[in-house]
C-alpha cells in the first residue's frame, strides 16, 4: 500500500521523473479556472478544460502545469515542490 493513501502498490515498478514542464503558482481560485502567477508577477485567468476537476481541485498555493505536448494539469503544491526544480532560476519554490 502507498503509505499516504489507500492505493495498493505491489507489484509496480518505482520510477523518477525527469520531465520539464512550465508551470505556474495558483493565487485564487474561481469557479471557471484559477488565477496563476505569472514571472512578471502579473496574474493570468487559466479556465479549466472539461473535466480537470474530475479528481482534484485545487487551492491557492498549488500549481497549473503545462507539459510539452500541450497537456495541462493541476498539481497539489507538496507533489509539485517535491518533484519539480526550477531551471530559470527566476526563484525558488518554497515547500510551504
Amino acid at each position: 500500500m502507498h503509505p499516504s493513501m489507500n492505493i495498493p502498490t505491489e507489484g509496480l515498478e518505482q520510477f523518477r521523473s525527469i520531465k520539464r514542464v512550465l508551470a505556474g503558482e495558483i493565487v485564487e481560485v474561481v469557479p471557471a479556472g484559477c488565477y496563476v502567477k505569472e514571472l512578471n508577477g502579473d496574474s493570468v485567468l487559466r479556465l479549466y478544460f472539461p473535466n480537470m476537476t474530475a479528481r482534484y481541485t485545487p487551492a491557492v498555493g498549488d500549481f497549473w502545469i503545462v507539459y510539452d505536448d500541450g497537456y495541462q494539469s493541476l498539481s497539489p503544491r507538496e507533489a509539485f515542490v517535491n518533484g519539480y526544480i526550477s531551471e530559470s532560476g527566476y526563484r525558488k519554490v518554497d515547500p510551504t
